[in-house]
């Protein structure tokens, strides 16, 4: 028999619902801490948990398998807890050294918590309930190389960390194997005092906020000049980065007297990867100080997903709008994976050889539907009440955490096809 010529086209057909959320702390001085939450967009701001007197509200990270936000308090408490977004559930998982602690990170892949042990010049790790706790990196005790802040790249197979620093001498950031050797050679430095870093795998680039610039840089992991992603800030301290959205969020204290209070001063914000469209996301008390923030960008539908592309105020945001102008609606766009507001970036479905592959949501309320033609008149499709085996999934490969990709062929019924046609059926409730 020979081999069916392949052609692949797309369908879809329509939904509506909810958001994505980030978790940060607000640390007033003097004031119990508590653990904030609000949609990617700014919206539906909420407190899950107030911390006791005495709190010193650091390092927070989230968990999304467990659904569960882990949080250090380096105040009376000196404790690692997690809770439930809803503020119910908390548990107690880690004592901490009786000095200071700062910031605290997940590796999902490998099942541990980490979190910098400041004083003693460490970073630390455990498993998640807090058993098996070791040292993962020594760096040193001073304030040019004690870790502060510091982010996990498992799949790049670092730890990146920035120091304490003081004043506004020039500061650094370096790096280590999770078997904690330290990497000689590498050496980011920022004008200032270092804070949060976050690194893009897709592009190498590593973002980081500098606190007393008052400004968001961006370099090459392989090297090269800093580049100012934006400035005139106060005082810049967590980041977490939105990859898919190639938006960064950052927690600004407001505490650097001196520096200005016209942008996100004692708020959480966020811009696009290149600086762009600037909004200020949380509502701040007058004493607000929020230090550290994390995201679950987990975006089971349409409603979710549209909060970490486009502001409330944005338009074409709907399912049905063409943002980007690139010919695939919003809804196609999140339904393949690709980015709603880059004409560049456009869903497609290819074919390989007798072979069609096309990505989708590894987790979301949208129903795909793969059907097959050999004249483009009639269409058939697995359970359309033939009985026949139209196609077969040949394979599923995720490639992050909310998107796989997935290769099929024609089935048994397609035996006799000189040529076949592959279309995908995207539903949305």
């Amino acid at each position: 028999m020979r081999s069916p010529a392949v052609i692949a086209v797309m369908l879809l057909s329509i939904l509506c619902a909810q958001s994505a959320r980030v978790y940060f702390g607000d640390q007033p001085a003097s004031t119990a801490g508590s653990l904030m939450s609000i949609a990617a967009d700014g919206t539906d701001q909420r407190t899950v948990t107030t911390l006791a007197s005495g709190s010193d509200l650091r390092g927070m990270a989230y968990h999304r398998a467990s659904g569960r936000i882990y949080f250090l308090d380096n105040g009376t408490a000196k404790k690692i807890y997690s809770i439930l977004p809803d503020g119910t559930g908390q548990q107690e998982i880690a004592p901490l050294g009786s000095t200071f602690n700062a910031d605290l990170e997940i590796d999902d892949a490998s099942g541990k918590l980490y979190w910098a042990d400041t004083f003693n010049g460490t970073i630390i790790r455990a498993n998640f309930n807090g058993t098996s706790v070791e040292t993962a990196v020594a760096v040193g005790t001073n304030e040019f190389t004690a870790p502060y802040f510091f982010f996990l790249d498992p799949a790049g197979g670092h730890i990146y960390w920035g120091v304490t620093s003081t004043g506004s001498q020039s500061s650094n950031f370096r790096r280590a194997t999770f078997a904690g050797v330290i990497d000689p050679d590498f050496l980011i430095t920022s004008p200032t005092r270092t804070r949060d870093i976050g690194i893009d795998p897709a592009t190498g680039t590593a973002y980081w906020c500098d606190r007393q610039t008052g400004a968001i840089y961006k370099r090459l992991l392989s090297g090269g000049a800093n580049q100012t992603v934006i400035g005139n800030l106060n005082a810049p301290h967590g980041i977490a980065l939105d990859i898919e959205a190639e938006k960064i969020y950052w927690a600004d204290t407001g505490a650097r007297g001196g520096g200005p209070f016209n942008t996100s001063a004692r708020r959480v914000a966020r811009c696009n990867f290149d600086g762009t469209e600037y909004e200020n996301l949380s509502t701040p008390t007058p004493t607000s100080e929020p230090w550290d923030l994390t995201l679950d960008m987990a975006s089971p539908n349409y409603a979710e997903w549209r909060t970490r592309f486009f502001s409330p105020t944005t338009p074409a945001a709907a399912q049905t709008d063409d943002a980007d102008g690139d010919g695939a609606v919003n809804l196609l766009e999140y339904a393949l994976g690709t980015h709603p507001r880059k004409a560049a970036s456009v869903p497609r479905i290819a074919a390989e050889g007798t072979r069609m592959r096309y990505t989708r949501r590894r987790a979301s309320n949208l129903t795909y539907r793969v059907e097959v033609s050999t004249d483009l008149a009639t269409w058939h499709y697995n359970n359309d009440g033939s009985g026949l085996i139209w196609v077969v999934q040949t394979s599923a490969t995720p490639l992050n955490a909310d998107l796989e990709s997935v290769v099929v062929r024609g089935g048994s019924a397609t035996t006799s096809a000189t040529q076949l046609f592959f279309r995908v059926r995207v539903t949305s409730p």
